[in-house]
C-alpha cells in the first residue's frame, strides 16, 4: 500500500497503546523509521490494540484508514489531506444496517476487500471471539453503505483442541483477503491467538473459495 503516493510501498501499523505508525517505503524492501500519524499535533488514536486497514473507502482517489480497537469498535478516518500529504483529523464509528459495526468479544480486526465481486469495497471484520463477519457494501460508488453482517467464520468455543494441533481458529481473529491459489476467486486468510497455561500460539488458516461469492454466502474452507 502506497500511503503517500510516491510510488513506493509503505507500511501502516496499529499498536497496543492505540497510536498508528507509518513506515515510509524507501524502495527495495527497505523502510524508514516509524512516524506516528498525528492530527492537530496529537497522535491519531481511537483506542487500545488498534488494528488498521488502508483503502480508498470513499472513492475520492486518496487512502483512508479503517481502525478497530480492543473494545470491538471500528472507526473510519477519512483522509482530509491529499494523496501525497494524507491527513486524518477526525474519526467516526462505522455503521451498518443493524447498528454500529462491532466485533464480538472485542479486538476488532478489520480488512477491506471486494468480497462478492460487485466492484465495491466491503468490510471483513475479525473478532476477539474468533469469528469473522462480512459487511457487504450496498451503497453507491463513493458512498459506502454496509448491510447487516454475515458470518464467514463462526465464533469459536472456549477451547480449540491441542495447542500444537488445533481443530479450528482460536481467538483475536485477524483476516486478510487475497487470491491465495490463483483461481480468480477471493480467499480468506485468518491469523489467530490460542493456547493455555503459558503455551500460546498464533496460527494462520486459509479458507479457499470454491465458487464465485454471492450475497449471504458463507466462506468455505
Amino acid at each position: 500500500m502506497d500511503l503517500d503516493g510516491d510510488g513506493r510501498l509503505d507500511l501502516v501499523s496499529g499498536s497496543w497503546p492505540g497510536d498508528i505508525y507509518f513506515f515510509r517505503g524507501k524502495g527495495n524492501g527497505a523502510f524508514a523509521a516509524p512516524e506516528t500519524l498525528k492530527a492537530h499535533g496529537k497522535p491519531v488514536n481511537v483506542g487500545r490494540a488498534s488494528a488498521v486497514a488502508v483503502a480508498d473507502w470513499d472513492g475520492d482517489g486518496d487512502l483512508d484508514l479503517i481502525v478497530g480497537n480492543i473494545e470491538g469498535g471500528v472507526h473510519l478516518l477519512t483522509n482530509q489531506g491529499t494523496r501525497q500529504k494524507p491527513a486524518f483529523p477526525g474519526a467516526a464509528r462505522l455503521k451498518a444496517a443493524n447498528g454500529l459495526v462491532s466485533a464480538g468479544g472485542g479486538d476488532a480486526g478489520p480488512t477491506v476487500a471486494d468480497w462478492d465481486g460487485d466492484g465495491k469495497l466491503d468490510l471483513i471484520l475479525g473478532a476477539g471471539n474468533g469469528g469473522v463477519l462480512w459487511y457487504r457494501n450496498t451503497g453507491a460508488p463513493g458512498n459506502p453503505t454496509l448491510a447487516a453482517p454475515v458470518a464467514l467464520v463462526a465464533a469459536g468455543p472456549a477451547t480449540h483442541g491441542r495447542v500444537d494441533n488445533p481443530i479450528r481458529p482460536g481467538t483475536r481473529a485477524k483476516p486478510a483477503v487475497a487470491d491465495w491459489n490463483g483461481d480468480g476467486l477471493p480467499d480468506l486468510l485468518l491469523g489467530d491467538f490460542g493456547g493455555a497455561s503459558g503455551a500460546y500460539h498464533g496460527w494462520v488458516w486459509v479458507y479457499l473459495r470454491t465458487q464465485k461469492p454471492t450475497p449471504g454466502e458463507q466462506a468455505r474452507k
